[in-house]
């Protein structure tokens, strides 16, 4: 880790270490990096995080499969030009958390640097340990994403012990290279699963808002008609409306039923006859019923 000009602390590294350093280790390193960019933004440039193999296939990119497990990011420049390295004691002696695959590569990286032991961990050994966590421990964390980081691993190495153990393959990551595609998605959900408790504990998202509902229209105005306003419980606020609709309700009165078709002018004039012919009619009726005796 540098430090600034004022004290502070720049930059913190991240190593990632499995066999080959061709499949679990690079998946890690370039997934965390692009974890990191999507929760911190311009902060992510405060952390270098690298990876190395302990037996590595020196030079060799990254295993096709693997590759294919980064998704959108797979074709990115970094991810082209990676090329596979042995692991140097240098870099773990400068990193400020080293995450291995297996148990057995972490002892095979205390066993060349045995004071890397108070941040070396197991990948998954790391986020259980973090999972655990109190509350109130995390609650006090530092804002600072670097001095954040540094507090993150302080939490894990304090709660070594104090957790129910596991098994070996428990902490694990499973090692995908002879496997089929298969083998190399469950190996970079177990890697994506881990990494995304620490990240959530480094940078959590932020909290999802409710939101507040829409203001509505007025009362008075209701879409449906006419209703109860303010001051009119269980009355109807009439109020200026549309015109009538042929054949609809009448706004701004009770609704008795359809409005009546609009009549031609020249009705009344047609009607006249026949009202005049309807007390004959009737005449002539009355003149059929035969007089009582």
């Amino acid at each position: 880790m540098s430090a600034g000009t004022d004290g502070s602390p720049e930059v913190f590294r991240v190593l990632f270490v499995c066999t080959g350093n061709i499949c679990r280790s690079p998946f890690a390193q370039f997934h965390t990096r692009f974890l990191l960019g999507a929760r911190l933004g311009p902060w992510a440039r405060a952390f270098a995080v690298h990876s190395a193999g302990t037996s590595a296939v020196r030079g060799h990119g990254m295993h096709d499969d693997s590759r294919a497990q980064l998704t959108s990011r797979r074709d990115h420049p970094d991810v082209a030009a990676f090329a596979a390295r042995q692991l140097p004691d240098r870099d773990v002696l400068l990193a400020d958390l080293v995450l291995t695959m297996t148990r057995e590569h972490r002892s095979t990286v205390l066993g060349d640097v045995p004071k890397a032991l108070p941040t070396t961990f197991t990948l998954r050994e790391f986020a259980r340990l973090l999972r655990a966590a109190d509350p109130a421990d995390v609650a006090a964390l530092p804002r600072h994403p670097v001095r954040r980081a540094h507090a993150l691993v302080a939490l894990a190495r304090g709660a070594r012990g104090t957790v129910p153990a596991v098994s070996a393959e428990e902490d694990a990551v499973p090692d995908p290279v002879s496997g089929g595609p298969e083998a190399h998605e469950v190996a970079a959900r177990a890697i994506d699963e881990s990494l995304r408790v620490v990240l959530d504990l480094l940078a959590p998202p932020p909290p999802v808002r409710p939101v507040p509902p829409r203001p509505g229209p007025p009362a008075m105005f209701h879409p449906q008609g006419p209703g109860p306003g303010p001051g009119h419980p269980g009355g109807q606020v009439r109020g200026p409306g549309p015109g009538p609709v042929p054949g609809g309700p009448v706004p701004g009165g009770p609704v008795v039923g359809p409005a009546p078709m609009p009549v031609a002018p020249s009705a009344p004039q047609q009607r006249a006859p026949q009202e005049a012919e309807a007390p004959a009619r009737r005449s002539s009726a009355d003149d059929l019923v035969p007089e009582r005796s």
